[in-house]
């Protein structure tokens, strides 16, 4: 059985994706997932900061452009952000053609290292951003999805599963309207997280961010 056809039956997708979620299996290629974890073995991952909380997963932060310091002072200075790396080039560029957007409009880059029992908080992004791209490498996990005007119904949140090596997209009603979070993790796991800066100067909905102390 080819190997796509493996994984696609132990990271079964949901019939019915949040609307403006998109998910891609094998994103990437085991030799360039093999590549990336060996450059992030020398890069300087420190813990997130949230104004006051830091979170247990462990970030480097890479941008182009201006845009917003949203958590404050302390954070900016540890977890600053650094000129976008030539290693990331190549695959920014994948990631805007499957966007069908230019590499450029992806300013930001998040490089997030999961260690055994590490969750997210329910949250949206920084709304200063506009598209998420993020991909997965090494270990899996899996992402709950909730629309925010139901997050006190359980009963309103499905889940996909990132394997390794996959890439999710968010945009336009996921990314605004709805929240994600992802439970504690069970195995090593780092991903890459890619984004552009907001469309426009309003009209989005203004969501809170959850973070775990």
């Amino acid at each position: 059985m080819p190997r796509a056809s493996r994984q696609a039956q132990l990271f079964d997708v949901p019939d019915a994706l949040p609307p403006g979620l998109a998910y891609r299996p094998d994103f990437i290629t085991p030799d360039e997932e093999e590549a990336l974890l060996a450059v992030f073995a020398d890069l300087p991952f420190r813990e997130a900061l949230f104004q006051r909380y830091t979170a247990r997963r462990r970030v480097v932060r890479f941008g182009e452009g201006e845009y917003p310091a949203r958590y404050g002072a302390a954070a900016e200075e540890a977890n600053p952000r650094r000129p976008f790396p030539d290693f990331l080039v190549p695959l920014r560029r994948r990631v805007a053609a499957w966007r069908a957007q230019h590499e450029a409009a992806f300013v930001h880059a998040l490089v997030t290292e999961y260690r055994p029992g590490t969750p997210i908080g329910w949250h949206s992004d920084a709304p200063h951003f506009e598209r998420v791209v993020g991909i997965s490498l090494a270990g899996s996990a899996r992402m709950r999805f909730r629309p925010y005007a139901a997050k006190s119904d359980r009963n309103a949140a499905l889940a996909i599963e990132l394997a390794p090596r996959s890439a999710y997209a968010m945009e336009g009603d996921v990314r605004w309207r709805w929240q994600h979070h992802i439970p504690p993790t069970k195995e090593l796991r780092y991903s890459i997280t890619f984004r552009t800066l907001r469309d426009d100067a309003g009209g989005r909905p203004a969501m809170r961010e959850t973070v775990e102390p």
